[in-house]
């Protein structure tokens, strides 16, 4: 295989940075991931033809501007698909464009939580690999549907954890699994982001089907931890403050902050816990998009990441103090070009993409990618901890069991 089509599912905040803040406030992600990434892919002769599916074409007619300034950055075309075209509004443009678009294609999945399900059982069905953002399903009998459905026509389906390819934790992963800690005693993570967020998915969280922040920001590292130590949930215990997101969207249901606690049992028995504090109230104020640290407790010492403080802040006059993250994602140009290969939100896409030519081509397997890449099977762990987390919060926080039997996670109230 030469090249690759690529569609992409859903045209907000993280495929193309459009919010409901563009041209107001900026954020982290103000060009998107998916489609300069694709972008990226196509100048590197490895991608063709790229098409966008969402559900009103007012809005992806209106990308044009932006799309034309991130193609003469990457020096590659501009040209791209949208579903549906002109001003319509479509809520099944994405299944027209999984029938349409020409074989081989791959799809990058970006829409509200309640979606993925349907979006991802349309690839399945039509034999197209895909990767969803994080998480790609919230309960577990979801999940085992869908992993019933990969058994009758498998394709590669992986999970946009891309934390897994951040240098910082490719090291945790390799110095924990080598044995240079000892067993792991306490896992503590970070993860909050300033209350623009709340404004971004103002629509969503006014939704009948709202997402939380545990399912949007506590899976990132929730899933870090089952994935640098293989071990296994046993139970969960939630908490849940509110007040700002109830204030800004006068629906008082919605968390700030939800902490989960999660014990584990090691691949040598040993038990340890792990505590996530996930978030999006930060005052809009706060250097940094997202607060993100992780604290390691185990047998031979202490490890500390400080994932938010790269080493790169600045004062500017009229914008105050910024402290942003300069290996996640950017466009800016290097002396060799783009550098978008230092970046770990590019690398995702770009393993996956790469790894579906792979498997096309013969040159590996889907059962030998399960044990490295976080796929739709290996996320199962972190799918029965945020269905534990929430039954625990949908009764006082009380502890949730979690069971494995027949190779199946159950939670049990």
């Amino acid at each position: 295989m030469n090249k690759v089509n690529i569609l992409i599912v859903g045209s907000g905040h993280y495929s193309t940075g459009t919010t409901v803040l563009s041209g107001k406030k900026a954020t982290d992600k103000d060009f998107g991931i998916l489609l300069p990434s694709a972008l990226e892919l196509r100048a590197r002769g490895i991608v063709d033809k790229i098409a966008i599916a969402a559900r009103d074409g007012k809005k992806l007619s209106n990308l044009s501007e932006k799309i034309t300034s991130i193609s003469k950055s990457f020096n590659c075309s501009d040209d791209l698909i949208f579903y549906p075209q002109g001003d319509r509004v479509d809520d099944m443009a994405y299944k027209k464009a999984i029938q349409e678009m020409p074989r081989p294609c791959v799809v990058l999945v970006a829409v509200p939580d309640h979606v993925h399900m349907e979006v991802m059982s349309c690839c399945i069905e039509n034999s197209l690999p895909f990767m969803v953002v994080k998480p790609a399903v919230t309960k577990l009998e979801d999940l085992y549907i869908l992993l019933e459905k990969l058994e009758k026509n498998p394709v590669l389906a992986m999970v946009d954890y891309h934390k897994v390819y951040d240098d910082a934790n490719i090291m945790l992963k390799e110095e924990y699994q080598t044995g240079v800690y000892g067993n792991m005693q306490h896992f503590t993570s970070l993860m909050t982001q300033r209350r623009d967020m709340i404004e971004i998915f103002s629509q969503s969280l006014n939704s009948e089907a709202p997402p939380n922040v545990n399912h949007y920001l506590g899976s990132h590292y929730i899933h870090m931890a089952g994935f640098i130590t293989g071990a296994e949930p046993q139970d969960v215990r939630a908490i849940s403050q509110s007040g700002v997101a109830g204030k800004m969207l006068e629906n008082g249901d919605i968390a700030d902050i939800i902490e989960t606690q999660i014990r584990w049992k090691g691949i040598n028995n040993k038990v340890f816990t792990s505590y996530h504090i996930s978030g999006w109230s930060d005052p809009s104020e706060t250097e940094s998009m997202t607060y993100q640290e992780v604290h390691l407790l185990c047998e031979n010492g202490h490890i500390d990441s400080d994932q938010r403080y790269r080493g790169f802040r600045k004062v500017l006059s009229g914008e105050g103090c910024s402290a942003p993250n300069p290996y996640f994602f950017s466009l800016n140009t290097g002396p060799g070009g783009n550098s978008l290969d230092s970046k770990y939100g590019f690398l995702s896409v770009k393993t996956f993409v790469e790894n579906c030519i792979k498997i096309s081509d013969g040159d590996i397997t889907l059962k030998e990618l399960e044990d490295s890449l976080p796929t739709l099977r290996e996320s199962d762990k972190v799918t029965a901890i945020l269905e534990a987390a929430d039954l625990s919060l949908e009764n006082d926080s009380s502890v949730i069991r979690i069971a494995r039997n027949n190779n199946k996670y159950h939670c049990l109230n």
